[in-house]
């Protein structure tokens, strides 16, 4: 192994073309209802303010060989993920996540709605600093499969705001997500969501 040496940071850094940043992202929903404003969706990219890269953990289990203990793997989870959107002066995206909460449970009747019909498919598109639009490569992407929205958070509002944009906190659950620059998975398997009626295709 080399010797570690400021410049051999600064070379190993510059090799994997610099350190990463959080500045240059894009998100977007795929296979949404249909009744969802199409219009609203499309702007959401522009007005994500921020995204957490989802969590997935393992829940392992200790064993025993010839007394000595070691943890096994059994379960994988997969975590929901937190975003905040701009918020623009018709509330047009706090109008859109509520009516998407009301497919998943009707808001005056209390009816749950098909899984399939309100869940949907969405990626998170990372890009390097020296990315230019969203039309370039990403450096990394990640896609959540039977996303839906689970809290809409409490909106902000106060008379000694000033000009204060207003934010919108949503907090989304997934079944699984996959990410693009994985290559590899055991047994060939983990390269999708497990097949369940068109939960293959983001539904």
């Amino acid at each position: 192994m080399a010797a570690f040496t400021p410049d051999t940071l600064r070379t190993t850094i510059a090799n994997r073309g610099g350190l990463a940043t959080t500045e240059k992202f894009e998100i977007s929903f795929t296979d949404l209802p249909s009744t969802l404003d199409a219009n609203v969706n499309r702007e959401l990219s522009f007005l994500c303010e921020n995204v957490a890269l989802p969590t997935k953990s393992l829940s392992a289990t200790e064993k025993f060989i010839h007394g000595v203990a070691y943890q096994l793997p059994y379960r994988q989870a997969f975590q929901e993920l937190s975003m905040t959107f701009l918020l623009t002066s018709d509330m047009s995206q706090k109008i859109f996540f509520d009516n998407w909460q009301a497919k998943v449970i009707n808001p005056e009747t209390g009816n749950m709605g098909f899984y399939e019909e309100y869940s949907c498919r969405m990626t998170i598109r990372k890009f390097d600093r020296t990315a230019f639009g969203f039309g370039d490569a990403a450096d990394y992407e990640i896609t959540l499969f039977n996303v839906w929205p689970s809290i809409v958070a409490e909106v902000q509002l106060s008379h000694g705001g000033g000009n204060e944009i207003a934010r919108l906190p949503v907090t989304m659950q997934n079944k699984m997500w996959k990410s693009g620059n994985i290559t590899g998975s055991v047994g060939g398997r983990g390269v999708g969501p497990p097949s369940q009626g068109r939960t293959g295709q983001g539904r």
